[in-house]
């Protein structure tokens, strides 16, 4: 993972993926996240004026999750435990590589 340190960026487009930002400053700026790896942020500062937009992989894993939850049924129920999962605290570090296990219950 990059790590961009002490950076301030304004007015810019960020890209996220594959980053680690520490102690940067983030003013009228639009975060990207594409969904092409993790980032990390430690010590930064976002102002209220920046925009975070989903685009690439990141935006179809949204749409897909979206469609899950409003088909009903098991899909339904497997969307539910994926948003589950999410709002579970963060582990000190993510794993480096592989997929998530997502429990699924019928």
């Amino acid at each position: 993972m990059k790590v961009v340190r002490g950076k301030s960026f304004s007015g810019q487009r960020v890209v996220l993926d594959g980053k680690s930002f520490v102690g940067c400053h983030f003013k009228n700026a639009n975060l990207v996240i594409e969904g092409n790896g993790l980032f990390e942020m430690q010590e930064c500062k976002i102002e209220d004026d920046c925009r975070l937009s989903v685009e690439g992989p990141g935006q179809v894993l949204l749409h897909t999750l979206k469609m899950m939850l409003h088909s009903g049924g098991w899909m339904s129920q497997v969307a539910e435990n994926v948003f589950h999962t999410v709002r579970q605290p963060p582990k000190a570090r993510a794993p480096a590589a592989g997929p998530t296990p997502v429990p699924v219950s019928r």
